[in-house]
Protein backbone atom coordinates (compact mmCIF):
# COMPACT_ATOMS: atom_id res chain seq x y z
CA UNK A 1 0.00 0.00 0.00
CA UNK A 2 2.58 2.45 0.84
CA UNK A 3 4.79 1.84 -2.72
CA UNK A 4 0.94 2.67 -4.44
CA UNK A 5 1.16 5.64 -2.37
CA UNK A 6 4.41 7.02 -3.37
CA UNK A 7 3.91 6.48 -7.28
CA UNK A 8 0.69 8.69 -6.24
CA UNK A 9 2.50 11.12 -4.74
CA UNK A 10 4.99 11.08 -7.86
CA UNK A 11 2.55 11.25 -10.04
CA UNK A 12 0.87 14.39 -8.72
CA UNK A 13 4.63 16.12 -8.83
CA UNK A 14 4.65 15.26 -12.27
CA UNK A 15 1.55 16.88 -13.18
CA UNK A 16 2.72 20.13 -10.80
CA UNK A 17 4.95 20.58 -13.63
CA UNK A 18 2.51 22.51 -15.24
CA UNK A 19 2.28 25.10 -12.69
CA UNK A 20 5.37 26.46 -13.01
CA UNK A 21 6.65 25.87 -16.93
CA UNK A 22 3.30 27.24 -18.50
CA UNK A 23 4.03 30.98 -16.06
CA UNK A 24 7.61 30.17 -16.85
CA UNK A 25 6.57 30.95 -20.38
CA UNK A 26 5.30 34.04 -20.25
CA UNK A 27 9.01 36.21 -19.94
CA UNK A 28 11.20 33.25 -21.27
CA UNK A 29 11.71 31.46 -24.45
CA UNK A 30 11.57 28.05 -24.72
CA UNK A 31 15.25 27.25 -25.10
CA UNK A 32 16.11 29.60 -22.00
CA UNK A 33 13.54 27.70 -19.79
CA UNK A 34 14.65 24.32 -21.02
CA UNK A 35 19.05 25.30 -20.66
CA UNK A 36 18.53 26.51 -17.12
CA UNK A 37 16.27 23.56 -16.31
CA UNK A 38 19.34 21.43 -17.31
CA UNK A 39 21.91 23.53 -15.57
CA UNK A 40 19.87 23.25 -11.85
CA UNK A 41 19.50 19.57 -12.74
CA UNK A 42 23.79 18.74 -13.60
CA UNK A 43 24.51 21.04 -10.68
CA UNK A 44 22.48 19.04 -8.22
CA UNK A 45 23.36 15.44 -9.29
CA UNK A 46 26.79 16.36 -9.56
CA UNK A 47 26.96 17.43 -5.44
CA UNK A 48 24.85 14.29 -4.57
CA UNK A 49 27.78 12.22 -6.83
CA UNK A 50 30.32 13.82 -4.96
CA UNK A 51 28.88 12.88 -1.43
CA UNK A 52 28.14 9.12 -2.85
CA UNK A 53 30.91 7.56 -4.26
CA UNK A 54 29.04 4.86 -6.06
CA UNK A 55 26.76 7.31 -7.97
CA UNK A 56 30.40 8.56 -9.65
CA UNK A 57 29.85 8.76 -13.37
CA UNK A 58 32.55 5.87 -14.85
CA UNK A 59 32.30 5.48 -18.66
CA UNK A 60 31.44 1.60 -20.13
CA UNK A 61 32.88 1.15 -23.24
CA UNK A 62 29.89 1.21 -26.15
CA UNK A 63 27.82 3.38 -24.14
CA UNK A 64 28.23 6.70 -26.15
CA UNK A 65 25.45 6.06 -28.50
CA UNK A 66 23.32 5.36 -25.57
CA UNK A 67 23.69 8.11 -23.77
CA UNK A 68 23.84 10.54 -27.21
CA UNK A 69 20.55 9.31 -28.14
CA UNK A 70 18.71 9.76 -24.34
CA UNK A 71 20.68 12.99 -23.99
CA UNK A 72 20.78 15.20 -27.09
CA UNK A 73 17.42 13.35 -28.25
CA UNK A 74 15.82 12.82 -25.34
CA UNK A 75 16.39 15.51 -22.53
CA UNK A 76 17.62 18.42 -25.15
CA UNK A 77 15.07 18.07 -27.92
CA UNK A 78 12.68 15.92 -26.09
CA UNK A 79 12.46 18.75 -23.57
CA UNK A 80 12.26 21.47 -26.21
CA UNK A 81 9.70 19.86 -28.09
CA UNK A 82 7.45 18.91 -25.10
CA UNK A 83 7.86 22.71 -23.41
CA UNK A 84 7.58 24.51 -27.05
CA UNK A 85 3.92 22.72 -27.17
CA UNK A 86 2.50 24.23 -24.47
CA UNK A 87 2.82 27.43 -26.09
CA UNK A 88 0.87 26.48 -29.22
CA UNK A 89 -2.08 24.17 -27.65
CA UNK A 90 -4.03 22.86 -24.93
CA UNK A 91 -1.41 21.78 -22.34
CA UNK A 92 -3.77 19.07 -21.03
CA UNK A 93 -3.37 17.12 -24.32
CA UNK A 94 -0.19 17.75 -24.50
CA UNK A 95 0.54 15.83 -21.36
CA UNK A 96 -2.05 13.18 -21.98
CA UNK A 97 -0.53 12.07 -25.66
CA UNK A 98 2.59 11.68 -23.54
CA UNK A 99 0.95 8.70 -22.45
CA UNK A 100 1.82 7.05 -26.49
CA UNK A 101 5.03 6.45 -25.01
CA UNK A 102 4.68 3.15 -24.13
CA UNK A 103 3.76 2.42 -27.97
CA UNK A 104 7.24 3.84 -28.82
CA UNK A 105 9.04 2.17 -26.26
CA UNK A 106 8.03 -0.89 -26.58
CA UNK A 107 8.22 -1.11 -30.56
CA UNK A 108 11.84 -0.19 -29.86
CA UNK A 109 12.55 -2.65 -27.69
CA UNK A 110 11.69 -5.59 -29.70
CA UNK A 111 13.80 -4.34 -32.40
CA UNK A 112 16.84 -3.29 -30.45
CA UNK A 113 16.58 -5.20 -27.48
CA UNK A 114 14.87 -8.42 -29.03
CA UNK A 115 12.04 -8.66 -26.26
CA UNK A 116 9.24 -10.64 -27.26
CA UNK A 117 6.34 -8.57 -28.40
CA UNK A 118 3.30 -9.54 -26.21
CA UNK A 119 0.14 -10.57 -28.54
CA UNK A 120 -2.08 -8.11 -26.78
CA UNK A 121 0.05 -5.42 -27.39
CA UNK A 122 -1.53 -4.20 -30.88
CA UNK A 123 -4.60 -4.53 -29.85
CA UNK A 124 -4.06 -1.83 -26.78
CA UNK A 125 -1.57 0.05 -28.87
CA UNK A 126 -4.28 0.34 -31.50
CA UNK A 127 -7.02 1.51 -28.79
CA UNK A 128 -4.44 3.94 -27.71
CA UNK A 129 -4.01 5.51 -31.16
CA UNK A 130 -7.88 5.21 -31.66
CA UNK A 131 -7.87 7.06 -28.27
CA UNK A 132 -5.76 10.12 -29.17
CA UNK A 133 -7.42 10.25 -33.00
CA UNK A 134 -10.78 10.88 -31.18
CA UNK A 135 -9.08 13.19 -28.62
CA UNK A 136 -7.50 15.69 -31.33
CA UNK A 137 -10.25 14.95 -34.01
CA UNK A 138 -12.09 18.66 -33.33
CA UNK A 139 -8.56 20.38 -34.40
CA UNK A 140 -8.04 17.70 -37.50
CA UNK A 141 -12.03 18.55 -38.68
CA UNK A 142 -11.71 22.66 -37.63
CA UNK A 143 -8.26 22.14 -40.36
CA UNK A 144 -9.88 20.57 -42.82
CA UNK A 145 -13.58 22.90 -42.80
CA UNK A 146 -10.97 25.63 -43.69
CA UNK A 147 -10.70 26.32 -47.51
CA UNK A 148 -6.84 27.66 -47.27
CA UNK A 149 -6.03 24.40 -45.66
CA UNK A 150 -3.54 24.14 -48.20
CA UNK A 151 -2.06 26.88 -48.18
CA UNK A 152 -0.09 28.84 -45.36
CA UNK A 153 -2.16 29.88 -42.50
CA UNK A 154 -0.86 30.76 -39.02
CA UNK A 155 -3.57 28.84 -37.70
CA UNK A 156 -2.53 25.97 -39.39
CA UNK A 157 0.74 26.06 -38.57
CA UNK A 158 0.51 27.04 -35.27
CA UNK A 159 -1.90 23.67 -34.54
CA UNK A 160 0.45 21.06 -36.44
CA UNK A 161 3.58 22.45 -35.08
CA UNK A 162 1.92 21.96 -31.59
CA UNK A 163 1.03 18.51 -32.39
CA UNK A 164 4.47 18.09 -33.85
CA UNK A 165 6.56 19.10 -31.31
CA UNK A 166 4.02 16.89 -28.37
CA UNK A 167 4.62 13.71 -30.50
CA UNK A 168 7.78 14.59 -31.11
CA UNK A 169 8.51 14.56 -27.27
CA UNK A 170 6.73 11.18 -27.32
CA UNK A 171 9.39 9.22 -29.66
CA UNK A 172 11.87 11.31 -27.89
CA UNK A 173 11.04 10.33 -24.55
CA UNK A 174 10.25 6.76 -25.54
CA UNK A 175 13.33 5.98 -27.42
CA UNK A 176 15.27 7.78 -23.91
CA UNK A 177 12.80 4.61 -22.17
CA UNK A 178 15.01 1.50 -24.05
CA UNK A 179 18.29 2.80 -24.20
CA UNK A 180 18.36 4.04 -20.76
CA UNK A 181 17.61 0.63 -20.29
CA UNK A 182 20.08 -0.89 -22.13
CA UNK A 183 23.04 1.64 -20.06
CA UNK A 184 21.17 -0.56 -17.00
CA UNK A 185 21.77 -3.75 -18.98
CA UNK A 186 25.14 -2.44 -19.33
CA UNK A 187 26.19 -1.67 -15.12
CA UNK A 188 25.19 2.15 -14.72
CA UNK A 189 23.28 2.85 -11.91
CA UNK A 190 20.22 5.27 -12.62
CA UNK A 191 22.43 8.53 -11.38
CA UNK A 192 25.03 7.57 -13.72
CA UNK A 193 22.98 7.43 -16.72
CA UNK A 194 20.99 10.84 -15.33
CA UNK A 195 24.41 12.31 -14.86
CA UNK A 196 25.40 11.08 -18.45
CA UNK A 197 22.04 12.33 -19.81
CA UNK A 198 21.95 15.98 -18.65
CA UNK A 199 25.45 16.78 -19.07
CA UNK A 200 25.23 15.70 -22.81
CA UNK A 201 21.91 17.46 -22.99
CA UNK A 202 23.14 20.90 -21.36
CA UNK A 203 26.10 21.09 -24.22
CA UNK A 204 23.98 20.75 -26.84
CA UNK A 205 21.53 23.26 -25.45
CA UNK A 206 24.72 25.80 -24.93
CA UNK A 207 25.08 24.81 -28.84
CA UNK A 208 21.72 25.74 -29.28
CA UNK A 209 21.82 29.35 -27.05
CA UNK A 210 24.72 30.55 -28.91
CA UNK A 211 23.21 29.54 -32.14
CA UNK A 212 20.22 31.13 -31.83
CA UNK A 213 21.59 34.46 -30.04
CA UNK A 214 19.30 34.16 -27.13
CA UNK A 215 20.25 35.58 -23.66
CA UNK A 216 22.26 33.64 -20.66
CA UNK A 217 19.62 35.05 -18.44
CA UNK A 218 16.01 34.35 -17.36
CA UNK A 219 13.48 37.17 -16.62
CA UNK A 220 13.51 38.65 -13.14
CA UNK A 221 11.54 36.38 -10.53
CA UNK A 222 11.85 33.35 -13.53
CA UNK A 223 14.58 31.35 -11.36
CA UNK A 224 12.61 30.47 -8.27
CA UNK A 225 9.90 28.59 -10.34
CA UNK A 226 12.55 27.38 -12.35
CA UNK A 227 14.18 25.92 -9.05
CA UNK A 228 10.90 24.22 -7.25
CA UNK A 229 9.73 22.70 -11.14
CA UNK A 230 13.39 20.86 -11.37
CA UNK A 231 13.44 19.55 -7.65
CA UNK A 232 9.93 18.96 -6.73
CA UNK A 233 8.22 17.27 -10.36
CA UNK A 234 11.92 16.74 -11.09
CA UNK A 235 14.32 14.72 -8.94
CA UNK A 236 11.88 14.49 -5.78
CA UNK A 237 9.27 13.04 -7.98
CA UNK A 238 11.53 10.40 -9.51
CA UNK A 239 13.17 10.00 -6.35
CA UNK A 240 9.70 8.97 -4.54
CA UNK A 241 8.85 6.97 -7.53
CA UNK A 242 11.84 4.68 -7.51
CA UNK A 243 11.17 4.49 -4.31
CA UNK A 244 7.57 3.37 -4.41
CA UNK A 245 8.82 0.59 -7.14
CA UNK A 246 10.63 -1.04 -4.56
CA UNK A 247 7.63 -1.63 -2.35
CA UNK A 248 5.47 -3.17 -5.03
CA UNK A 249 5.45 -4.80 -8.66
CA UNK A 250 6.00 -2.43 -11.67
CA UNK A 251 2.29 -3.75 -12.98
CA UNK A 252 1.13 -1.84 -9.71
CA UNK A 253 3.19 0.89 -10.44
CA UNK A 254 1.57 1.47 -13.51
CA UNK A 255 -2.30 1.30 -12.01
CA UNK A 256 -0.98 4.12 -9.57
CA UNK A 257 0.74 6.18 -12.58
CA UNK A 258 -3.07 6.91 -13.59
CA UNK A 259 -3.10 9.55 -10.76
CA UNK A 260 -1.11 11.35 -13.21
CA UNK A 261 -3.04 12.45 -16.20
CA UNK A 262 -6.19 12.63 -13.48
CA UNK A 263 -4.20 15.35 -11.29
CA UNK A 264 -2.45 17.06 -14.71
CA UNK A 265 -6.46 17.98 -15.71
CA UNK A 266 -7.21 19.00 -12.30
CA UNK A 267 -4.08 20.97 -11.83
CA UNK A 268 -5.02 22.75 -15.75
CA UNK A 269 -8.67 22.98 -15.19
CA UNK A 270 -8.42 24.65 -11.98
CA UNK A 271 -5.00 26.95 -11.88
CA UNK A 272 -5.64 27.96 -15.93
CA UNK A 273 -9.20 27.27 -16.75
CA UNK A 274 -7.69 25.09 -19.29
CA UNK A 275 -11.06 22.20 -20.15
CA UNK A 276 -11.54 19.65 -22.32
CA UNK A 277 -14.78 18.13 -24.10
CA UNK A 278 -16.52 15.36 -23.93
CA UNK A 279 -15.48 14.00 -27.06
CA UNK A 280 -11.69 14.78 -25.57
CA UNK A 281 -12.10 12.74 -22.46
CA UNK A 282 -13.51 9.86 -24.22
CA UNK A 283 -10.32 9.86 -26.32
CA UNK A 284 -8.12 10.60 -23.22
CA UNK A 285 -10.06 7.63 -21.24
CA UNK A 286 -9.21 5.26 -24.48
CA UNK A 287 -5.53 6.94 -24.65
CA UNK A 288 -4.85 5.95 -21.15
CA UNK A 289 -6.23 3.09 -20.85
CA UNK A 290 -4.46 1.23 -23.73
CA UNK A 291 -1.22 2.64 -22.25
CA UNK A 292 -2.04 0.89 -18.74
CA UNK A 293 -3.32 -2.24 -20.36
CA UNK A 294 -0.19 -2.76 -22.86
CA UNK A 295 2.11 -2.35 -19.51
CA UNK A 296 0.43 -4.81 -17.44
CA UNK A 297 2.54 -7.78 -18.45
CA UNK A 298 5.74 -7.64 -16.34
CA UNK A 299 8.18 -8.14 -19.78
CA UNK A 300 6.70 -4.57 -20.64
CA UNK A 301 7.41 -2.74 -17.12
CA UNK A 302 10.28 -0.94 -20.10
CA UNK A 303 7.50 1.51 -20.37
CA UNK A 304 6.94 2.48 -16.85
CA UNK A 305 10.28 2.06 -14.85
CA UNK A 306 12.00 4.88 -16.88
CA UNK A 307 15.74 3.89 -15.82
CA UNK A 308 17.32 6.82 -17.50
CA UNK A 309 15.23 9.67 -14.84
CA UNK A 310 13.46 10.67 -17.62
CA UNK A 311 10.00 12.60 -16.89
CA UNK A 312 7.25 10.37 -16.69
CA UNK A 313 4.63 12.54 -19.24
CA UNK A 314 7.64 13.16 -20.05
Amino acid sequence: MAGIFFVMIAAGLWAADTLFRYPLLENNSTLQIVFFEHIVLVVIIALLQIAVPKWRFAYIKGSLLPFIIIGVFGSAIGTLAFTKAFTLMNPTIVILLQKLQPIVAISLSVILLKEKLQRHFLLWASISLLGSLVMIAPDIVALLEQESVWHYDPKLVTILLGYGSALLAVMAWGASTVYGRKLTMMGYNSMQIMSGRFTLALFTLVFAMLGYGEQFTLAEGSFSHLLYMVILSGLLGMFIYYKGLERIPARYGTIAELFFPVSAVAINWFAFDVTLTIQQVIGAIFLVGGALMMSREPKQSIATTQDDGSPQQA
